[in-house]
């Protein structure tokens, strides 16, 4: 036994063996410190590639972190040029992660913030929702000018946001320091009280508070009414602006001292007035059982001013052609007064006496003249009464020493196959053809032109020719019947 443990203290106390194994772990340590920075041997990590805009500031080795705990680290960082759904050079890192993280959602995002206000950032990891399929190992997170498809959440550094003030604005900021220091230099008693009164105001201020935070409050009700209020104002803000600067300018025109003056004289004339009103109340009393009586008329005044209206309308053309007439009737009423004041004139009145040969003779000239109106058109357009006359007359050229004889020649359809038109019948015939009111106008003369056609036709036989045969017109009829406007 003593020789065995003498064997082991020997070996132990040989120096070249001590020399060798703590060589040995210095050599270890010292690779393990080296390596470390990369992860320690031998651990499994999740590997991602993330796709940033700006990597300024990130050094290799920088944090990971998802929700503040650090979860892996940087291990590179490549710059890489501008790609078709990112035109803009930036840059890849190379991520090493917790493998028990892994696999992040597709719609996971990522941010490059900063650690502290000394300098030094960090990659913060947000991890989406998407569950499956998941970012694998050794995947890339990229970047894309579409907000829907870009993973890197823009952030703004402290020296950009400080780098956005110009010489100007920061020689302002550290003017308004400097004053800002001036302010407060000796007085420290002042900020003591300050402080003090501020703790006494806590106690009422928690107390506020607390009967804010109650329920039997309904502050929340309150907000969310004033939320709708606010939303409510906001669409009509140009008006609610254009309100607020025309009553400034309306308040603006009363501050004169004439509308002081006015105010000041308002109690003398209400003073005055009152006994004016006073003795005005029964001639009011009156005129209010006037306007009573009045209203039954009243609701007839729309009808009323209606009908009026129609009139006037109704008569503003006719109203137009009374200068006409008048001076017409002017001519007339000339005519019959030269009538009246020649001898000749009250010698035939005198004869006809009591006798109504005058009326009758008037009433034939009218008789006559309403006729003729009626057959104006159809003589004008188709010279229709001349025609008969002289189709009549030809039919009395023929004669012997006792008279003229009328030539006529009747037809009769005796067909044995349906009813003849020589006998009298329930029905017309089929083959009848008959227009007792023929069209003689401008547009069409009916009678002498109906074109044959098989079947029946009685009435309107349809459009027809407006020749006619021609006859020589007394002299100045044709220019007469223009002027008048009953010949084209």
């Amino acid at each position: 036994m003593r020789a065995g443990r003498r064997t082991a203290i020997d070996v132990f106390n040989n120096p070249i063996l001590v020399g060798t194994i703590t060589l040995l772990v210095v050599i270890v340590a010292v690779y393990l410190s080296y390596i470390a920075e990369n992860g320690l041997p031998f651990v499994p990590t999740y590997n991602i590639k993330i796709d940033v805009s700006n990597a300024a500031e990130l050094v290799k080795n920088a944090d990971v972190r998802v929700g503040g705990a650090r979860v892996g680290q940087v291990l590179t960082i490549t710059p890489e040029e501008a790609t078709k759904d990112y035109p803009h050079p930036f840059a890849r890192l190379g991520l090493a992660l917790q493998k028990s993280l892994g696999p992040l959602p597709l719609d996971t995002h990522y941010q490059v913030r900063l650690a502290s206000v000394l300098g030094g950032k960090y990659v913060e990891l947000f991890p989406g929702q998407q569950k499956r399929p998941g970012l694998p190992d050794g995947g890339t997170l990229t970047l894309s000018t579409n907000p829907k498809l870009n993973h890197n959440i823009a952030f703004v550094d402290l020296d950009t946001a400080f780098a956005t003030f110009g010489p100007k604005t920061r020689a302002g900021l550290r003017s308004a320091a400097a004053d800002f220091g001036d302010a407060v230099a000796g007085r420290g008693a002042q900020f003591n009280d300050a402080i003090r009164s501020t703790r006494q105001l806590i106690g009422p201020l928690e107390s506020l508070l607390a009967l804010l935070a109650s329920r039997n409050t309904h502050l929340a009700h309150f907000i969310s009414g004033l939320a709708g209020t606010t939303s409510a104002f906001a669409a009509v803000a140009p008006a609610f602006n254009s309100l607020l600067a025309d009553g400034a300018t309306t308040f603006a025109a009363l501050d004169t001292p004439a509308l002081g003056n006015a105010i000041e004289q308002t109690p003398p004339t209400e003073a005055v007035a009152t006994p004016v009103l006073q003795n005005a109340l029964p001639v009011l009393t009156d005129a209010a059982v006037v306007v009573q009586a009045l209203k039954p008329g009243a609701a007839l005044l729309p009808t009323a001013a209606q009908r009026l209206d129609a009139i006037i309308t109704g008569g503003t053309p006719v109203f137009k052609l009374v200068p006409k007439l008048a001076r017409e009737l002017q001519s007339a009423l000339v005519a019959v007064n030269a009538l009246a004041h020649d001898p000749a004139s009250t010698q035939t009145f005198k004869v006809l006496g009591s006798s109504d040969l005058a009326t009758f003779g008037s009433s034939a000239f009218i008789g006559l003249g309403a006729i003729l109106r009626s057959v104006a058109s159809e003589q004008f357009a188709c010279n229709t009464i001349a025609l008969w006359v002289r189709n009549f007359s030809s039919a009395l050229t023929e004669g012997d020493n006792v008279g003229g004889w009328l030539r006529f020649a009747p037809i009769f359809d005796f067909n044995a196959g349906q009813a003849g038109q020589g006998f009298q019948q329930a029905t017309p015939s089929a083959d009848l053809h008959i227009n007792p009111y023929p069209k003689e106008s401008y547009s069409e003369c009916q009678a002498g032109n109906e074109v044959y056609s098989a079947g029946q036709k009685i009435g309107d036989p349809g459009k027809t020719s407006t020749v006619v045969d021609n006859t020589a017109p007394p002299p100045l009829v044709l220019a007469r019947g223009r002027k008048a406007g009953l010949v084209p």
